[in-house]
């Protein structure tokens, strides 16, 4: 594929994917200024104005071509309204409109060797602890209820790839691939934003006099070392207190916030159920709420996001100190990617996710999970090393 930049969504469906290419407009947006990733010009459009933008952006619009949207995490603190933590420097979205669109199969890579991961940097249990801590303190000061907390991992693949091959490695396997596993490759940036998410931000159902939104926030891990001990993790998380707390918690604001989009009450329909994944085994909900037409992405955004079940409760109180605590840019990872197309419009979060920086020849991964009183740090950092594998098995 030779276009510089490009998207690709898999439709888990049919094992196929969404191809898009032939960017008409594509810009990374900053706090007080944008870059365009066609022309390289640098423009004096904010945060603020790129969100007014999103405003004219409504739920009934039809797109006749595909309009992507990458929302990185900081990106959330507009929508929390914590401005005055947005660093002037750091993405907090990328923009990308294109005019081609067709769906491909998923290609078959076949590698002459195996693929290894040097570690550039890894946080050691040490460190983590320290972290943990941290944000024990503040549970039991009552500042928060839950704090998802999250470290980075820098690895160097032993391969040169290019970010087509990345991406038809993650996906050989249709078991193995997320929901809303997607890419997008910048060549400006020299990034590849690739991701393998299972994670639902929102999906809006138009099939209704009033649209439908729903999110399904993911919350509560078990590692599995065979395949045949899915039934024994499942019975593991159904009878964990402290898993269930972490979901219904993040379901309870999850139902919250989506209420907040129209003032029509959110409710649950799936408490609790499982949810399948390369080596692990997670618990998530369903909650749904009510839509007009004339609702917009912004009114959408401002209720929403970040999700839930990648900060924590109460949501504003622990997004400041996740800045405090993490001292880091998540970037990419924990952030959404948006797919406005024809009545399609949805938004993953993007957990299982990396940015492949082949400028510096690295990949940048993350992993986290939520901290409550009954967590134990050994347990979480393990749970991290649990999702870091469940990631790179898929390309190694």
């Amino acid at each position: 594929m030779d276009d510089k930049i490009y998207s690709t969504f898999y439709l888990y469906k049919n094992h196929k994917q969404l191809v898009c290419t032939e960017a008409s407009r594509a810009f990374i947006q900053y706090k007080n200024f944008r870059i365009d990733l066609i022309s390289g010009k640098r423009s004096t459009e904010s945060v603020t104005s790129f969100m007014d933008e999103l405003a004219e952006l409504k739920v009934g619009r039809y797109y006749e071509k595909p309009h992507v949207l990458h929302l990185f995490y900081e990106f959330g603190f507009m929508c929390v309204e914590l401005f005055e933590l947005i660093e002037d420097n750091k993405p907090l979205a990328i923009y990308i409109e294109y005019e081609s669109v067709q769906v491909d199969g998923v290609y078959n890579f076949d590698l002459d060797k195996n693929l290894e991961f040097d570690i550039l940097s890894m946080p050691k249990f040490k460190d983590y602890e320290k972290k943990f801590k941290e944000t024990y303190k503040h549970l039991h000061l009552g500042d928060c209820y839950q704090l998802n907390l999250t470290r980075p991992f820098y690895f160097r693949c032993n391969k040169e790839l290019t970010a087509r091959e990345y991406i038809d490695i993650l996906w050989r396997d249709a078991l193995k691939v997320g929901a809303y596993a997607h890419g997008t490759y910048v060549d400006s940036l020299g990034k590849l934003y690739l991701s393998n998410s299972p994670e639902c931000l929102f999906q809006i159902d138009k099939n209704f006099s009033e649209p439908i939104i729903r999110t399904m926030p993911i919350k509560g891990t078990v590692q599995i070392d065979h395949e045949d001990k899915r039934d024994e993790a499942w019975s593991i998380l159904t009878n964990s207190r402290k898993d269930q707390a972490e979901l219904f918690m993040i379901t309870d604001l999850m139902r919250n916030d989506l209420t907040r989009i129209n003032f029509s009450p959110a409710k649950v329909v799936r408490k609790k159920s499982p949810l399948h994944v390369p080596g692990l085994v997670h618990q998530f909900s369903v909650i749904e709420s009510k839509l007009s037409k004339e609702n917009t992405l912004a009114d959408i955004l401002y209720s929403l996001y970040p999700g839930g079940s990648i900060t924590g409760a109460p949501k504003k109180n622990v997004m400041k100190l996740i800045k405090e605590i993490e001292k880091g840019v998540r970037g990419f990872y924990c952030g959404s990617t948006v797919l406005m197309y024809k009545n399609s419009l949805t938004a993953s979060i993007n957990i299982r996710s990396a940015e492949v920086d082949f400028l510096q020849k690295e990949l940048k991964y993350g992993s986290g999970g939520g901290i409550t009183l009954e967590s134990e740090a050994r347990s979480e950092y393990d749970e991290i090393l649990a999702k870091l594998k469940s990631f790179l098995l898929l390309l190694s």
